[in-house]
């Protein structure tokens, strides 16, 4: 069951799909989907510890396996979404069909426990009426958690027209090096076995409309099945920096980045998207990092997409469902064709590589496969982890008495030890603690009036911990730093929050604490720059709970700001905001 949301988030305007007659061609697949099979099927010949199944994905992940699949991609010219689906060499059904033989072949080779389908639905996109997503489903060895685990990437490629079929559309970085990570991963995840299945999902129709990821959500929805996380994978291999690369991140056209990586999703305090990249990042930091040869940054962002974009992470999370995405730091381009455009993505120029001496071959290329072959670790660490783990703490209770705050967590069967992670201005955990033997925690290190934001993780007797659960908020009362009590004061009605995240990205999360609730007829916050100039007045909608707005003020914002809540017209109150 997913908990009840008390966050607002910014909605990314999703278009009016028309999609019907959604079906998997695979009756087996949708079985394993709704958790009706019996494990005892799929069960592969051995066994395998944590750290072995974590240490083989990395040992057979293949930088020569995801580049000639980048080829094969490459060599059906056009992928658009409308593009044909009769010719055996060229096009969207060309390769799809190829896809789907690739993943039937990873089947074949690992005791048929993987199981392709594709999700057929009928809408007309680009003239095209009937669509079909490629998955393929890894069988689970515990059915009484019937959640699964969907790694995804959208195929479909284009150039600078949305439903231009005969131009030169590889489309490698967009999104060519997302679909060979996904497969990549079905070929060598599928070798393993895990608690929970694993969905791996190759969706069209993103180009024109995140069409098929929808179609995908909604056959989910309607059939009652259970997600636990959705990963996209989109743009997650270029490196290289392009002239109008959408913020943030950027810094300068040719630069380049292969040593990090950009997490987004959905909300900021209370949101589960946001749990689930805080626990992709501190799962990567402990299990994977140590070893890694070339380690990889990774960045929690504040926005759920780029500023101004959007991917197949959006139509999950609008249905209900746990998601968010991959993004390299580095693109080549916004993608936003005017005259002028030479950046390469959604272009003709979206090619694997550069062939400098002429000779045939690449001496350059824009996908970067050990890059690729890093983001393609963190996924998998992130799906074996949370696969294989124990089940979620319930509802936190939290408490502080003027002396500190205390954090029980709902005892989990067969649970000895717990985790929690607790955050004040970033969305990155401040710290982390572990409680082993207790389910209760009281720290006194704490700050007047600052807000707690608190979640917490189930953690079994191998060390795997859960994804962590939503969090919950608390606002101390202690004197700073010394757990001096002091009488507890009466809440205000409605408390303006600071800025998230402090320092800043391009966009900024402002919130606002109801205790309680309010009548009113119109509320916003008004951001005004040193000399009282309004810059941007944001809508709020002030229900109980914290209720947030996303500033969108672009990467390069500079200069000390002043943010202000107004209800019904009357000033409530004003914070500051510094960008440097």
């Amino acid at each position: 069951m997913k908990p009840t949301l008390l966050f607002l988030f910014l909605v990314f305007a999703l278009p009016s799909f028309s999609q019907t007659n959604i079906i998997s061609t695979n009756p087996v697949a949708e079985n394993v989907l709704l958790g009706t099979f019996n494990p005892a099927t799929y069960q592969p010949s051995g066994s395998f510890t944590k750290s072995q199944i974590v240490q083989g994905i990395w040992n057979n992940l293949s930088t020569d396996s995801m580049l000639a699949n980048l080829h094969t991609l490459a060599a059906f010219h056009n992928r658009n979404t409308g593009s044909d689906t009769v010719s055996g060499t060229k096009g969207v059904g060309a390769a799809r069909r190829w896809v789907h033989a690739k993943l039937q072949q990873y089947s074949a080779l690992n005791q048929n426990r993987l199981i392709p389908s594709y999700l057929q639905f009928d809408q007309t996109i680009c003239t095209i009426t009937q669509h079909r997503n490629i998955f393929a489903v890894l069988p689970g060895t515990d059915t009484s958690d019937k959640s699964v685990i969907i790694m995804e990437a959208h195929m479909d490629s284009r150039c600078e027209t949305v439903c231009d079929t005969a131009c030169l559309a590889q489309g490698m970085e967009d999104n060519g090096s997302g679909t060979v990570l996904v497969m990549e991963l079905a070929r060598v995840m599928s070798k393993y076995s895990y608690k929970q299945s694993i969905v791996f999902l190759i969706t069209i129709g993103e180009e024109q409309g995140l069409d098929g990821a929808n179609a995908f959500a909604t056959y989910c929805k309607n059939k009652g099945i259970q997600i636990e996380a959705v990963l996209n994978n989109d743009v997650v291999g270029g490196i290289i920096c392009g002239k109008t690369a959408s913020p943030p991140g950027c810094p300068g056209e040719n630069l380049v980045d292969s040593m990090s990586v950009r997490l987004f999703s959905a909300g900021t305090n209370s949101s589960p998207h946001k749990s689930l990249v805080r626990f992709i990042k501190l799962e990567y930091q402990e299990e994977v990092k140590p070893w890694m040869n070339v380690p990889t940054t990774i960045h929690v962002m504040n926005a759920e997409d780029r500023t101004g974009r959007g991917g197949d992470h959006i139509p999950f999370r609008s249905k209900g469902y746990t998601a968010m995405r991959f993004t390299s730091t580095h693109e080549a381009g916004d993608a936003n064709i005017v005259p002028g455009y030479t950046d390469r993505q959604h272009s003709t120029r979206d090619v694997l590589g550069k062939d400098i001496n002429m000779d045939g071959t690449f001496d350059s290329f824009y996908v970067d496969a050990n890059y690729l072959k890093r983001n393609a670790m963190i996924n998998a660490n992130t799906a074996t982890m949370a696969a294989i783990g124990p089940p979620q703490p319930g509802v936190l209770e939290l408490g502080n008495d003027g002396n500190g705050l205390t954090v029980v967590i709902p005892p989990v069967a067969g649970i000895n030890t717990y985790r929690v992670g607790i955050r004040t201005a970033y969305n990155d955990f401040d710290s982390v603690y572990t409680l082993t033997g207790t389910n209760v925690m009281k720290t006194y290190n704490i700050k007047k009036d600052s807000i707690y934001f608190v979640s917490a993780a189930s953690v079994d007797a191998n060390g795997t911990e859960s994804i962590f659960n939503i969090e919950k908020y608390i606002k101390a009362v202690a004197q700073p730093n010394t757990g001096t009590a002091e009488p507890l004061q009466p809440q205000k009605a409605v408390e303006l929050l600071g800025a998230m995240p402090n320092p800043f990205d391009e966009t900024t999360t402002l919130s606002v604490l109801v205790n309680g609730k309010l009548n009113y007829k119109t509320a916003n916050i008004t951001i005004t720059d040193i000399q009282g100039r309004t810059v941007s007045v944001l809508p709020v909608v002030l229900n109980p709970g914290i209720n947030e707005v996303l500033y969108e003020h672009g990467f390069n914002q500079k200069g000390l700001f002043n943010y202000s809540l107004l209800i019904d017209g009357k000033i409530w109150q004003t914070g500051r905001m510094l960008f440097k």
